[in-house]
């Protein structure tokens, strides 16, 4: 049954609740797609099961940066306790460290040689605001999506000690 023109925001709702009604009476797939509520339900569902596809099946793997290759070979240290003075001194794009409290890992501060992944920051060179210091503060900013929490933690070398 089409939809009738609409004449304000309580009309709508009447129809889509008019709509609602016809769709749980419907006795088949058919009947539903018969609707046009039920096709427009039903593209809206299928669209976000492929949205959620995409966004959850792995990339290809991205290329990697020069600075990316030249650390390849080099091996991640075991981790340990650093001093705000050690992780100070590394506070270029070269040789990025940053201290970070991640509340949704335990709420330790641990220290991340992020060097590797600047070239990579989606904002750019604000990851440098902080370098070689505690940006805490900035990480658990609105700019962050939740997926960001599990991504630091390959980059992470040690913990604070002072």
């Amino acid at each position: 049954m089409p939809f009738r023109e609409v004449g304000s925001l309580a009309d709508l709702v009447q129809q889509f609740r008019e709509g609602i009604a016809r769709l749980q009476q419907a006795e088949s797939l058919q009947d539903v797609m018969n609707d046009s509520l039920g096709r427009g339900l039903l593209a809206g569902a299928v669209g976000l099961l492929m949205l959620a596809l995409l966004l959850l099946s792995p990339g290809a793997p991205a290329e990697k940066s020069e600075l990316d290759k030249k650390l390849q070979g080099k091996p991640k240290p075991p981790p340990r306790g650093y001093t705000r003075a050690e992780v100070a001194a590394h506070n270029t794009e070269e040789d990025l460290w940053l201290i970070l409290c991640n509340r949704h890992r335990g709420n330790k501060y641990k220290v991340y040689d992020v060097t590797s992944y600047f070239e990579h920051h989606p904002g750019g060179d604000a990851i440098l605001t902080n370098a070689g210091g505690d940006c805490t503060e900035g990480f658990h900013g609105i700019q962050h999506p939740p997926t960001v929490y599990d991504l630091v933690e390959e980059y992470c070398i040690g913990w604070l000690e002072d």
